[in-house]
Parts: structure tokens; sequence; C-alpha cells
């Protein structure tokens, strides 16, 4: 049997990726990869955007410090091949941001996130994808701690890619992920379940019932119902996306722990 090459191990890493399947897509990124990345200047442009996408996977896998690894490297990669305000560039940094916010490390990610915006809106504009990617995760830093600064610039950023992207769009469904969790930091809870209810719809449509991002919405949504009052609702919606993710992702997944941790959270 033919070994499989660098590149089919990254066409296979990318559609695991996109399917959700996280410890899948880590693997194979792994495999192609190699061995830990040395200098900034030794690699070429394919190779650190597959680095910057291996860091989702690890992401998706809650292994933050692995991934900023990888985005940092590919980050100070592209700096010095493409230069400091071309797409890919800016789109890592955007990502560098998101993955230092789900470590909590809110100042850095707000700063970064910034940053990309600033550089994204002076070399392309507010309507281009990258500016658009930029300004979500600067929604996402602001997010974390100041949710009431967050909504008019998520509520910006969805409206501008719905318009220019269109609503079927990736960032669209993740826009209005996240400003259905900033309405419910806010107390803003029947549009949150209203937002939530539509996002569940649009990723069972797209990715499937099974998929974590629609088992993440599912689970915002039980979170909401829980702090509306509506605590029998909330557990029984809870218990389901546990019992589908420990079904399809597994007992010890990183987000089957977070879902069982909100069971607990709305049955207390």
């Amino acid at each position: 049997m033919t070994a499989p090459t660098v590149d089919e191990d990254l066409r296979q890493a990318r559609r695991a990726l996109d399917d959700g399947d996280f410890a899948t897509s880590a693997r194979l990124y792994a495999r192609a990869l190699g061995r830990p990345p040395t200098g900034p200047d030794t690699e070429d442009a394919d190779i650190l955007q597959a680095r910057a996408d291996y860091a989702l996977a690890l992401n998706g896998l809650a292994r933050y410090t692995r991934a900023e690894v990888q985005l940092q490297h590919a980050l100070e990669g592209q700096k010095c091949l493409l230069g400091p305000d071309h797409p890919a560039t800016l789109t890592t940094m955007a990502r560098l941001a998101d993955n230092l916010g789900e470590q909590r490390r809110c100042a850095p990610a707000y700063e970064l996130a910034r940053s990309a915006v600033t550089h994204a809106l002076r070399a392309f504009g507010a309507d281009h994808a990258v500016a658009l990617t930029a300004r979500l995760s600067l929604g996402r830093a602001l997010a974390l701690t100041r949710p009431y600064e967050a909504e008019p610039v998520v509520r910006a950023a969805l409206r501008d890619l719905d318009r220019v992207l269109g609503p079927g769009h990736r960032d669209s469904w993740s826009a209005r992920h996240l400003l259905a969790v900033v309405l419910r930091t806010a107390g803003r809870l029947a549009e949150a379940e209203t937002v939530t209810r539509d996002v569940i719809a649009v990723r069972q449509r797209h990715q499937g019932a099974e998929h974590p991002d629609t088992l993440r919405a599912q689970a915002d949504l039980a979170m909401v119902l829980s702090t509306a009052g509506r605590a029998g609702q909330a557990r029984a919606l809870m218990q389901t996306v546990v019992d589908v993710s420990v079904g399809t992702l597994g007992a010890e997944h990183p987000y089957t722990s977070r879902f069982r941790a909100e069971l607990e959270a709305v049955a207390g």
C-alpha cells in the first residue's frame, strides 16, 4: 500500500476539520507537518497556512497552548514571507486573538484583535473578507469582559457579513452565534432565545445535528432557558446534548466535559 503523501494528509485534515472531527484533523496535521516549527522563515506559505489550520483543530480539542505555538509561528512566518498586511497574516492574527480569548487572556486578545481590525481596514476596507473576520474576532474579545460594548460591534459585523458574504457563509453563522451569547450575557433573554434557535436551525441544516458547533448552540440555548427560569426545559435539552456528545465525540472529549459541567449548572 502506498504511504499517504503530505498533500493528501493536509487535504484530509482540512476535511476532518470542516466536519468537526478535531481529533482526526489534529492527528493528520501533526503527521503532515512533522517536527515542531523552527525559524519563522523556514516554511512556505502553504505550510504556514496548514499550521494555522492545525491550530483550529487543537482549539477544538481545548489544547490552547499547543494551538498558540502553531499560530505564533504561522503569524511570524507570514509576516516575513507575505508581509504584515497580507490577508493570510491578518487572518492568523485574528485567530490568535480568538485563541488568547479562549485562554481568558482578555487584554492581549483585545489588543491583537483591535490591531488586526486596524490593519485590515487600512489595507482593504470594511467589507473585505479579512476585515470582517477581524471585526468578528474583536467582537469575541469584547464579549469576554464588556458584552454591552460587544453587542454593537457584533451586530455590525453580522450585518456586513450577511450583506457581503451571504447568510450561508460560515462566518455569518459564527457571528449570529456570538450575538446570541452576547445577548444572553447582557440579559436580553427573549432575543437571545430567538437568535440561538436560528443558529441551531442553520447549523443543523449545513453541518448536521451531531456536529460540535450544533451541539454548542443547543447547549447555549439550554443556558438561555435556565437563565430565564425554565429549568425543566433547560435540563432536558442539556441532557440530550450530553448524550449525543458522548455518543458521537466520546466521553472524554473536551466538548463533552464542558457540556457535563453545564448540565450540572442547570440541574443545580
